[in-house]
């Protein structure tokens, strides 16, 4: 099958320390993009507001305006299909969204379910036919929240396409203070937890791949954390994720 008939999405919390080589790392997050060639990207604490007055009008422009809960954003995607598919397009629900961070106390963990079971609940009531590819950063900690509960379709596209296991490269741990040096010391015990995913429920299209990006440091780039360490700088504190999907027939 040809990339061009496959849809790629990104998502990546591009937040670092903003004091440390903040030009290099948009310069590399810039290359990540450009290497990959993402169709839909989602970008996490770019100090871009999901309710903000500008990027609704921009959703709106794509898509015609719906009554969304709070912290959502999902326009729709158009994509024309291969000669050989039966439809000549279809369109896909691509959305992000935003949930309470964790805190100290936790007090957040029982809005943080809540709020994904109403996103879920949405998509199976608005998109009930359609496709949709839910990513972000979904502030998820399974010591915290328990296991993600997901509904009838609904797939976590890391764990059906690549399992259960760490794999290689950190696998599914995106925020990795055992894989990702700018982390060293930061954050004990390390830490690693998998806050960034992408939910899909698909019917016209399958899971293609996936795959974490940002995984390399900066070449030539250092800094010197609290302690006087000289670290490498990488895009993010966070790993990014790369999504692909493509079409099927239905037999």
């Amino acid at each position: 099958m040809s990339s061009k008939e496959k849809i790629k999405f990104m998502t990546y919390n591009v937040w670092s320390n903003e004091h440390v080589a903040v030009y290099r790392r948009i310069q590399a997050i810039s290359k990540l993009i450009a290497r990959h060639e993402p169709h839909v990207i989602f970008l996490q604490l770019s100090k871009l507001d999901a309710d903000d007055a500008h990027i609704r009008r921009w959703a709106e422009s794509v898509s015609p305006p719906r009554i969304e809960p709070p912290g959502l954003l999902s326009p729709m995607v158009y994509k024309p299909f291969p000669p050989w598919h039966p439809r000549s397009a279809h369109r896909v629900c691509a959305a992000t969204c935003r949930l309470v961070p964790p805190t100290p106390t936790d007090v957040g963990a029982a809005e943080r379910r809540a709020s994904a079971a109403l996103f879920l609940d949405h998509f199976d009531v608005v998109h009930r036919h359609g496709d949709v590819v839910l990513g972000g950063d979904f502030s998820w900690d399974e010591d915290l929240d328990g296991p993600l509960r997901l509904g009838p379709g609904w797939v976590d596209a890391w764990k059906e396409l690549r399992g259960d296991g760490d794999g290689d490269g950190g696998g599914a741990w995106t925020y990795d203070a055992v894989a990702n040096p700018m982390l060293k010391g930061w954050r004990k015990p390390e830490m690693r937890k998998r806050p960034d995913r992408f939910l899909c429920r698909l019917r016209d299209f399958k899971l293609d791949s996936v795959e974490m990006v940002g995984v390399e440091p900066i070449p030539g780039v250092t800094h010197c954390d609290d302690m006087g360490n000289v670290l490498p700088v990488l895009p993010s504190h966070h790993f990014g994720l790369l999504l692909t999907i493509a079409p099927q027939i239905h037999k």
